[in-house]
């Protein structure tokens, strides 16, 4: 009794850790923790046709005391996957549903959702070779590589089995591993074709079944310099996100274990060192940041940092604190004449102008401006107008 107790205190706060944050990484790290204590369901978007709340590719699990993580809808329909989780946990066999949401009479127009489109969600049974797939994945996910996960949704009857089935491909579409006893090698490289596209989800028909594939890329990983008071928020906030957070300062007051609890990292480096032998590995994920925050509030360290990114060559955001005759001080003391790099990566003043002067609203300002530019996107108003102009 105290044991399965102690299950479910822990379960209860990992669920609530879970609530912030609903990404590939974090469920799949909540999953191999708790794999052993649980039967679970894996529920994933396949495919969408209109607009929907998440795109496909969206997960969220499902374990045997009816506990879920993850969303896959705004909120409205995570219930009634519940229920037909609990009917694949009895059966131990997949299930494909789909909620229209253009129907007048079906389950989601009596919701009230908003939005008028159609997702299928491939409910599967997940097995201890699931469990092998996943801890593959999340161990690529870890080490900042891309991967595809191939799923089945729809198969003639004597192939029903292959619904409950994944299989793992690298970025470059190759085979690593599989839930079935064999791989189908015309299906792998049907699917290869369709990776050198680079879609983040595509469907297609191989051998007359649907196939779902999606792109599983890592967390953006995330390093700020500087450990100083005002670094908290945003250390807090990208976590929220899923992000992978590191935090870099040499100065002992800086940077505290206690104040970063969100920080995956926290290193205690001068600039000047990172390319000593000992600090090898530090350096390897120092090649992998997706982003960096300068922010130690001292210019030469600031400089010092900023050549060192630019030495790597791997950011594709750098934000910079400060105003415009302080970033000018920091790119000289830091004597980069790649001028082109300085004006297309470096970001500074930091942020978007959305007011406030407080750590947080600072913090969501870069975070925000850090998000657009990692997904590609413009940063302006979905409405297309310019805000309170």
């Amino acid at each position: 009794m105290m044991i399965q107790r102690s299950i479910l205190l822990n379960a209860k706060k990992e669920s609530n850790y879970l609530l912030k944050n609903h990404g590939h990484f974090a469920l799949l790290e909540h999953y191999l923790n708790q794999s052993d204590a649980f039967e679970w369901v894996l529920a994933t978007i396949v495919n969408k046709e209109g607009s929907s709340y998440r795109s496909p590719g969206a997960v969220m699990l499902v374990n045997s005391l009816g506990q879920s993580y993850g969303l896959v809808s705004g909120g409205c329909l995570e219930a009634n996957i519940v229920l037909h989780a609990k009917k694949v946990l009895d059966n131990k066999q997949a299930q494909y549903v789909e909620y229209d949401m253009r129907e007048e009479d079906g389950y989601a127009a009596e919701l009230g959702v908003g939005c008028k489109g159609k997702i299928g969600v491939l409910l599967q049974y997940l097995t201890l070779q699931h469990r092998e797939l996943f801890t593959q994945l999340f161990q690529r996910m870890k080490s900042g590589v891309a991967s595809y996960m191939q799923q089945a949704f729809i198969a003639s009857d004597e192939k029903q089995e292959q619904l409950n089935h994944i299989a793992l491909l690298d970025s470059k579409g190759q085979w690593l591993m599989s839930t079935a006893q064999e791989a189908v090698e015309l299906e792998i490289e049907s699917l290869s074709r369709t990776i050198t596209l680079n879609h983040s989800h595509r469907n297609i028909t191989v051998e007359q079944s649907e196939c779902s594939l999606t792109k599983i890329s890592a967390p953006f990983n995330l390093w700020v310099f500087g450990g100083g008071s005002d670094a908290v928020p945003m250390v807090s906030m990208a976590a929220k996100l899923g992000w992978r957070l590191t935090v870099v300062d040499h100065r002992s007051s800086y940077a505290r274990n206690n104040v970063f609890k969100d920080a995956d990292n926290i290193f205690r480096i001068r600039p000047e060192d990172l390319f000593n032998p000992e600090n090898i590995e530090l350096l390897k994920q120092f090649h992998q940041l997706d982003g960096a925050v300068l922010m130690t509030h001292n210019l030469t360290l600031d400089a010092a940092w900023l050549k060192l990114l630019h030495q790597t060559n791997q950011a594709k955001y750098i934000g910079l604190l400060g105003p415009l005759e302080r970033r000018s001080n920091v790119e000289e003391l830091s004597h980069i004449d790649d001028r082109a790099w300085l004006s297309r990566v470096v970001n500074g003043p930091v942020g978007f102008d959305i007011g406030g002067d407080l750590p947080e609203s600072i913090a969501l300002s870069i975070l925000a401006q850090c998000h657009s530019v990692l997904h590609n996107r413009s940063g302006l108003a979905l409405s297309g107008k310019f805000i309170n102009s």
